[in-house]
């Protein structure tokens, strides 16, 4: 029999189930089990609901050698993110227990029951449905039945595996820990066999579990007092604008960028082209401004409430309220207050704080530069 082969592979497939889950059930706290090369957790951080990822495994080189996929790029830095983002990997076994990993709304076991010895197991299970007792647990482990279908002869799937369930027995398992920690449990997989083989059922069958109950704050304070075990391998917190700091920088250049276009169309309609040809600003600042191709931008402005650009004195005033009318910029101040206070420091504002001054003497000193060089 010709060996199955898995489009997309089975580990895409057990991945894509996770994200899945977590775009419908949206938890802000989810946390990997046995997280090895930190694949899953690299897929995770991109989900927009997360908040906290975490990543356990026994490994300590493997999390050091692959943490660096997990920590922010300059782009993070550039376009921070929408929501704040706590990214931790740990050095522990699994079947410990520590208060690092107490409230968290999701914890995912992929493939990772079948590598613990019987006793280990026991110590696992207690650590995850009766310490950490998440709101929910995801767990997959292979499907001992579906090895006939797979290419070689081998008993278990991998030299490490402790065992390889099949479907009644990872049912019974899962049926008496949801009896033992008061969760309930439902059944599912990834990886289907052919049409000819149905009966073998999935090739990785999942338990999905979800929590019954409220934890007392009295469990959650006792629970926190465990001395903690895990070792922290890496930390870090990627840029978002829940931090003052990346939102003043984000609202002012979406701010900016379009003050700098209204400022640049201004001129163009207020030293317009002659004869075909763009005349320089140098050239014309003893020329009476000419307006006449700018009106329409003008009565359209007015007629969306905002306020358009104008000539005071030697400097061109861009209006602030102007920029606030623009979507992003109004989502992220909030109000027009919030907007000024952000600008003022960074850029010159007219004396009633009502303006961006950009002083047309420097505009003039630019292009002659330009036509210079």
């Amino acid at each position: 029999m010709e060996p199955i082969r898995f489009k997309p592979p089975l580990y895409e497939q057990r991945y894509e189930f996770v994200k899945s889950y977590i775009d419908t059930h949206k938890p802000k706290k989810v946390a990997d089990l046995g997280c090895s090369e930190c694949s899953l957790l690299h897929k995770l951080k991109f989900r927009s609901c997360i908040q906290e990822l975490v990543g356990v495994d026994i490994d300590e080189d493997i999390l050091k050698r692959k943490g660096y996929t997990l920590t922010p790029l300059p782009v993070h830095y550039l376009d921070p993110l929408e929501r704040p983002l706590t990214v931790t990997l740990y050095h522990g076994s699994v079947c410990e227990k520590d208060p690092a990993l107490l409230g968290l709304d999701l914890i995912t076991c992929i493939e990772l029951i079948e590598h613990l010895v019987t006793e280990d197991l026991e110590k696992f299970q207690d650590a995850l449905f009766g310490f950490m007792a998440p709101d929910a647990v995801l767990i997959s482990t292979p499907n001992v039945e579906f090895n006939v279908l797979l290419s070689d002869n081998s008993r278990f799937r991998h030299p490490d595996h402790k065992f390889e369930w099949n479907r009644k027995e990872f049912q019974t398992w899962a049926m008496n820990m949801s009896r033992t920690y008061n969760y309930t449990v439902e059944f599912t997989g990834v990886g289907e066999a052919g049409p000819e083989s149905q009966d073998v059922g999935y090739c990785s069958q999942i338990g999905i579990f979800t929590k019954n109950y409220m934890e007392t704050e009295e469990s959650i304070s006792n629970k926190k007092k465990y001395k903690g075990v895990y070792r922290s391998v890496l930390h870090v917190v990627y840029p978002s604008i829940q931090d003052e700091r990346y939102l003043r920088k984000v609202v002012l250049t979406a701010a900016l960028s379009h003050a700098e276009c209204i400022k640049a169309n201004f001129l163009r309609n207020l030293f317009p082209e002659e004869d075909g040809d763009q005349t320089n600003m140098a050239d014309n600042k003893d020329k009476p401004p000419v307006l006449s191709k700018w009106l329409p931008s003008l009565q359209t402005a007015t007629e969306s409430n905002t306020r358009p650009p104008f000539l005071e004195g030697d400097a061109i005033h861009v209006p602030i309220e102007t920029l606030f009318a623009i979507p992003r910029v109004k989502e992220l101040c909030g109000s027009l207050d919030v907007l000024r206070n952000m600008m003022n420091g960074e850029i010159t504002l007219s004396a009633d704080g009502s303006a961006i001054v950009y002083p047309l003497h420097v505009e003039n000193d630019l292009d002659s530069d330009m036509s210079n060089g």
